[in-house]
């Protein structure tokens, strides 16, 4: 098996971070094939056949992507390169039926994939709490779980770390199943999919503790069924 890891060129510490986590859940590292925009097509050309593809955490979508123009007085750091290679994955993972794990950035990446929108900028929206990076495993706020499918396994409330400044304003074709106290997306599902295809808010790679590495194995576990 092999699993596709889209992360930033800028940010090679997600392979360990996703390296440990997937160990600790029961995977092996080497699982796990590292694809960053400088090395777009190295999988395909090393005869890797990917059964599924994780996108990890790192910039903002350009707001063009979903209709918007930058917040005056809002400082965002978009990545051209980074946007594209995601949205060429998640076509790719669509084409093949390939499970999607989407992370942070990458669950907004996805819900911009799906038709949807972000809130470019929590706190000049009157929304707090959610930006808090050190350490990386502090629990910052809880999420409420609703009427989930593919992740009906999860507790009706838990805890979670919490380190960004967008969020999905506008799923688009996802179905919204987790939310934080203040109203903010948390967890989304693609109906449509009919395979396993999730974005969660949170960084279940830096809690290495139930029910996050649980949510490495359910998608290692969809990822290993027959297509």
């Amino acid at each position: 098996m092999k699993i596709l890891l889209a992360h930033s060129s800028t940010r090679p510490f997600e392979v360990e971070r996703y390296g440990a986590a997937w160990e600790a859940a029961g995977g092996k590292r080497e699982e796990l094939v590292p694809v960053t925009p400088a090395t777009a097509t190295s999988w395909i050309e090393s005869g890797v056949k990917p059964s599924g593809v994780i996108l990890t955490g790192g910039p903002d979508v350009e707001p063009w992507r979903y209709g918007q123009t930058p917040l005056p007085r809002v400082a965002l750091h978009p990545d051209a390169a980074r946007d594209a290679l995601d949205l060429e994955l998640l076509a790719r993972a669509d084409e093949a039926g390939w499970p999607v794990l989407a992370v942070c950035y990458g669950c907004q990446l996805l819900a911009v994939a799906r038709g949807g929108s972000l809130i470019q900028d929590l706190p000049t929206a009157g929304l707090k709490g959610h930006g808090v990076y050190q350490p990386l495993h502090r629990l910052a706020h809880g999420v409420q779980m609703v009427a989930a499918r593919l992740l009906s396994w999860l507790p009706s409330e838990f805890p979670v770390n919490s380190r960004h400044h967008q969020a999905i304003a506008d799923p688009g074709r996802l179905r919204v199943v987790g939310r934080a106290p203040d109203g903010v997306i948390e967890a989304v599902e693609d109906d449509d999919a009919g395979r396993f295809v999730v974005g969660v808010q949170w960084h279940p790679e830096n809690l290495l503790l139930e029910p996050h590495l649980e949510l490495f194995r359910r998608f290692h576990a969809a990822c290993a069924r027959p297509g």
